[in-house]
């Protein structure tokens, strides 16, 4: 039987891929969490993730996330984003809101990120209500960005369809030429590109393990808003 397509040799290869975790000694119990605050393990974990990657010559950005989003009727679209910002309400990202998933969250403002760090066997997964920031925020955010990185979201229309790549490099030639002939530094903020906000209710922290028994903690917000429920999930 073929499975995917695959020769029965890559097949077996592909079965047997394995990567040692942690030892059982190394359980991740209550006693061993940074902090009970979600906010402030998940920071925890972070720093000790960004530290690591960045003394391994990792190239995975740190703050590299899968953002999940869905239309009002439930079909799920998934892709690669970079976190820019987060507090005590929540986590902040940054993108056109005519994309896929600008209208996905105009149906449905529900999101899940997910960050995996595979350095350290690492995984938390945040579940919440998005909504758009203000637009001040937006555009502090806009202006902090490289001259190029402003020109590329000003002339692109993400997620629509386009005729060639060479539409999108006439856009940013014409608009690059116009901004350097009028000497500006940067650029105003496209009305359709912006910032959101994720106020997570759902945290999930994982913890991979040599034997498979995989650490997961989760931390959901209580009803009335005041605190968060601790509990340790089956792998």
């Amino acid at each position: 039987m073929d499975y995917g397509g695959n020769s029965g040799s890559d097949r077996v290869a592909l079965e047997k891929m394995r990567r040692p975790y942690l030892e059982k000694h190394q359980v991740l119990n209550s006693s061993k969490l940074e902090s009970q605050s979600p906010f402030e393990l998940w920071k925890a974990w972070f720093d000790q993730a960004s530290q690591v990657i960045s003394e391994m010559g990792s190239p995975n950005e740190p703050n590299q996330m899968a953002l999940a989003t869905a239309t009002r009727d439930g079909r799920p679209s998934l892709r690669y984003l970079l976190l820019k910002g987060h507090d005590e309400t929540g986590f902040y990202f940054y993108t056109n809101y005519n994309s896929r998933k600008g209208k996905e969250l105009a149906d449905n403002p529900r999101a899940t990120v997910c960050m995996y760090w595979p350095e350290v066997h690492r995984m938390v997964t945040i579940e919440g209500d998005v909504a758009k920031v203000d637009s001040q925020r937006s555009d502090a955010y806009f202006k902090s960005r490289p001259l190029d990185s402003q020109i590329g979201a000003a002339i692109s229309s993400q997620s629509s369809v386009i005729a060639s790549r060479q539409e999108l490099e006439s856009a940013r030639r014409s608009l690059s030429e116009r901004v350097t002939a009028e000497g500006a530094e940067c650029i105003d903020r496209p009305e359709q590109w912006g910032g959101y906000r994720l106020r997570p209710d759902r945290f999930e922290f994982w913890q991979g393990q040599r034997d498979r028994l995989h650490d997961r903690l989760q931390f959901r917000r209580q009803a009335d808003g005041a605190g968060w429920t601790y509990e340790r999930l089956a792998p």
